[in-house]
This record gives structure tokens, sequence and C-alpha cells, in this order.
């Protein structure tokens, strides 16, 4: 028996210390994620816990807090049994606390051989943000109340005899400090010198607000990874400071989301609390989600999904996000999210048989309006095209029909590739079966062209076999050149005109640049803004 005690308190005790395994997210520079496996030891890593106040100015932001509160309890005791050191980081809220033994173990941190300059400052960028695009426009504060709301919980907080813009006082009494093990501290200063005097290599930051004082705090995550720390983001157990009314007019959640990506891509990795407690990571209620939104889906081919303006700017506004944007202008439409669900080399057919309307069509959201623009692909890739295409495009109709019974469907006429290219044998059908399904028709045709006449290679980029071009010029266009089995020159506008613009098939590529996606987006939102003042009961 004693020695069955002994295995089961040594078992206890190797389970406390095994390491934090973590799956680390990041992003490249077109966004895609990539993924690291890493063992932290819990007694090298350090869990610091930004800004969890017991009120605050937004309301909205209050209530989320709460949300995330139960989750984070069960996250830090987790780590606790593993070694973590948590450290509490309530802003400008220490007074509450002196005294207690977690505030005096942050107080009497012996000061670090090694403190990196401006470490008890605010740290707004670091050199690998300088010259992206601030993912959302944060100027107003990041209020998401309602105006009536926010003024009621103003006069309640005054009511209290609180400072309506800064009502803190200390951190959520419902998430617990242990007193025994953990420090609390606001100080760049004093926290460098527990990381220090401690040998806590890693740092994970939860808490609030990401794009505010999780990212810029003396302790946050700018300082930690500028400063050689291993720092992680906990992106579900944090939340940002973000009005949906503001650019890039996306719901509150996704905006979070943006900063979370930008985090990815220029400041360091991400990872949820499922990876500490298992199940699934944390996500907030609808209670949170704002008012409903508009979902407009769009179908298409490659002239939709837009694939080589993501690769080439990943930075800038592509067609569904331009779209939205100029939904989002007109201050009398609800907010809408669209998504681009167009694939490139895709006919009808293939989508339905494929699967991939099952995983990626019938799946999304209840969809308010979905704009369908096939028929490129369906007249080289389909057989007897003239017969299947229409077959194929009432198919398509029915099965969204059944999925998305409240979408209003909109059948969209392809964009002509060149002046005079009237594309009517895949027109006609489109037009036709807009008729026979009642639906809506939205001719996209006649804009686009009339953008053409103005420069026939203003709004298509150029893709160019690097095989035919001339040896002299390899040194030229090699920045430009993208890898593969077939190699091949590509830029969005017509920087290389100069050069190879007299090849034969230099301009032969027709599929659109950012500047024909602009075109698109704006005849797209302006139809949709028309039909939605003219229906206003299908909101």
């Amino acid at each position: 028996m004693k020695r069955f005690l002994l295995f089961l308190l040594c078992a206890n005790g190797l389970f406390a210390q095994a390491p934090l395994s973590l799956s680390l997210q990041s992003r490249n520079a077109a966004g895609g994620k990539q993924l690291a496996r890493e063992n932290w030891a819990g007694s090298s890593t350090a869990i610091i816990v930004c800004d969890m106040w017991d009120l605050h100015h937004c309301k909205n932001a209050v209530i989320r807090e709460g949300e995330m509160v139960p989750r984070m309890n069960e996250v830090l005791e987790k780590a606790r049994e593993q070694g973590v050191f948590v450290i509490h980081a309530p802003s400008s809220c220490m007074k509450a606390y002196e005294g207690t033994p977690a505030r005096e173990r942050a107080r009497m941190a012996p000061s670090a051989g090694r403190l990196p300059d401006k470490i008890g400052e605010w740290c707004k960028q670091i050199p690998a943000e300088e010259g992206a695009i601030y993912p959302i426009d944060q100027s107003d504060g990041g209020e998401d109340d309602e105006a009536a709301e926010h003024a009621a919980w103003a006069k309640e907080l005054e009511a209290q005899g609180l400072n309506p813009k800064a009502p803190w006082t200390r951190q959520v009494a419902s998430l617990r400090i242990d007193q025994e093990r953990d420090a609390i501290s606001d100080s760049g200063v004093e926290i460098w010198n527990l990381l220090e005097a401690r040998g806590l290599q890693n740092v994970i930051l939860m808490g609030v607000h990401l794009n505010m004082c999780v990212a810029g705090r003396p302790f946050g995550l700018r300082q930690m990874a500028r400063n050689g720390r291993r720092v992680a983001l906990m992106r579900d157990m944090t939340d940002s400071m973000y009005n949906p009314a503001c650019w890039p007019f996306v719901s509150h959640q996704r905006g979070t989301e943006l900063f979370v990506e930008h985090v990815e891509k220029r400041i360091c990795p991400t990872i949820t609390s499922d990876q500490i407690v298992g199940g699934k990571p944390f996500r907030f209620s609808e209670r949170t989600a704002g008012k409903k939104r508009l979902q407009v889906l769009l179908l298409g081919d490659s002239t939709t999904e837009a694939s080589i303006p993501k690769i080439l700017a990943p930075e800038e506004a592509q067609l569904e996000d331009s779209i939205r944007i100029l939904l989002a202008i007109e201050k009398d439409l609800p907010p809408a999210d669209v998504y681009n669900l167009g694939l490139s080399g895709e006919y009808i057919q293939r989508l339905l048989d494929s699967g991939r309307y099952d995983r990626d069509i019938a799946t999304k959201p209840q969809a308010d309006y979905i704009f369908i623009r096939y028929g490129l692909n369906d007249r080289s890739k389909r057989e007897d095209f003239e017969t299947n295409f229409s077959k194929d495009f009432h198919a398509l109709i029915a099965r969204l029909r059944k999925d998305h019974p409240k979408a209003t469907i909109i059948p969209m006429t392809v964009i002509p590739y060149e002046v005079g290219s009237t594309n009517a044998s895949i027109n006609d059908r489109v037009k036709q079966v807009a008729e026979e399904e009642g639906l809506p028709l939205f001719d996209i045709h006649p804009r686009y062209e009339a953008e053409l006449k103005k420069g026939p290679n203003m709004l298509n980029y150029r893709r160019f076999a690097l095989s035919r071009v001339p040896e002299a010029l390899l040194p030229i266009v090699q920045p430009y050149v993208r890898a593969g089995k077939d190699p091949y020159v590509v830029v969005l506008d017509n920087r290389l005109d100069a050069h190879l613009g007299h090849l034969p098939g230099w301009f032969s590529d027709r599929h659109p640049n950012l500047a024909g996606y602009q075109v698109i987006a704006s005849e797209t939102a302006k139809f949709l803004a028309e039909w939605i003042h003219k229906h206003p009961q299908a909101q």
C-alpha cells in the first residue's frame, strides 16, 4: 500500500509538471495559416491577464468580459497546476490590492539585470507592423453600444459615484486571484522583473482589449515580442474595442478576428484555451452579436474568386470587402456580411457534383441575397452546353431555395473579356433562366464593357509564361515570377508593359485585377442597394 501511495504521489507530481502542448498559429504575408507544435514547460511560462476590469465605459464590453470569466478561471487553474506563473494586470487599479501577498510579490521582485529600453511605456507599433494597413478603425474609441443604451449605462455608473469614462476600480471579482501563487501589477518594469527573476521565457497574454491594451501595454504583446520573450496570444480569451459602424464595417466579432490575424502576421503567434483545458475554443454568445446583419453570398468561378489579387495584394480590399463597404456607405441599409464563395475553374455541374456545394454553400449562415455568376467555364467544360447550362442553372437554384429559403437569388450575366465580347451564348441563357424562375437579373455586362472602353487593359492583370520571356529581360521580371511546374510572370497592373507589352499574348489573360473588381463591386452594391430600397419588406 505504501508503494502504491508513493506511486500516486510521484505520478501526480509528474502530471503537474507536464509541459503545455501548444499549437501556435501564425500567418504568412498572404494570410495563410501556419501551425507549429511546441511544448512549453510550465515552470518557464507566465500568463498575463490584461485589464479584466470590474467595470467599463462600454456596456457591451462588460457583457463580453463576463462571458469569458468562467472559461478564463478554468484556464488559469489548470495552468497553475502545470507550474505556470499567473500575473494579473488590471491597469490603474493597484490601490485596491495594496499590501496583499500577490501585489507584494510583484512589487518586491528583484531588479532585473537587463531592463529593456522603454519597457515602462506603451508600444503602439513594432517594426514588423510598419507599412501594414491597420485592420480596423478604432478612432472613435471602439464603443459598440447603441446610443440610448450607452447613455443609460453612463447614468448608472454616475449613480454609483464612478467616472463613466473610466469606471474601473479593480479586476472583476469573479476572476479568481490566488494570493499564495499569483502576482498583481500594471507596471512593465515590475512584470519584467518578475519574468527575469523566475526565468520565465514564455509568456501568454489574455484579457481585454486586444487592439488597445493587450497589444500595446508596457507588458503587452508588442513589448514582449520585441524584447525577446516567446510570446503568444490566447485568441479566444480576448476581445476588441471595435464599433461595426466604422471601417471596415464588419461585425464586432469579425473585427476582433481581423486584429487577431494582424497579430499572427506581424507580432506573435496565437493559441486557444482548449489547448490548456480541452474541449472546444471559447465563443461569445449570440447576446453579443449586435445588430442583425444581411448575409450576402457570391457564387461563381475565377472571375468571382479573385485568387491572384488575393495572393498579390492580400492587404487590399477584395471584391467582397468592397461590396460590404459600399453597402455600408448607404446609411439607411442594414449592415451586411459578404461571403465570396467563388472558385477558380468551377462550373455549375462541378459545384453540385463535387460535394463542394454541400460543404461550402449549404452550410453557410442563412443567406438573404445570393448572386450567381457562372457560364465561362460551363461553356468550355460542360458537354452539350446549349442544353445542359440552363438545366444546371435551374438545378442550382432549386438547391439554393431548399437550403436558403429566405434568400433572394440573383442570376448575373458574365463580364466581357474584351470590348465587343457579348458572350451572348451565355448571357442569353442566364436571362432566360432568370425570367423562367421569376428572379431579378443583374446585368453586369454593360457597365464592365463601358469601363473597358476607357482603356482595354486597365481592368485585367497580366499573367505570362516565364518560358516566353526573352532571356535578356529575365532579370527585370524576376521579382514577379510565381514558381511552379510551369512558372509564370504575373502583375496586377501595367508596370511591366514597357518591357513586355510588345510580346504576343502579354495581354491575353483577361481576368480582373483590383480595378476590375472595383467595377464589379460598384455595380453589385448599386444593384443590391436599389433592390433593398424597392423591397424593404424583405428585410
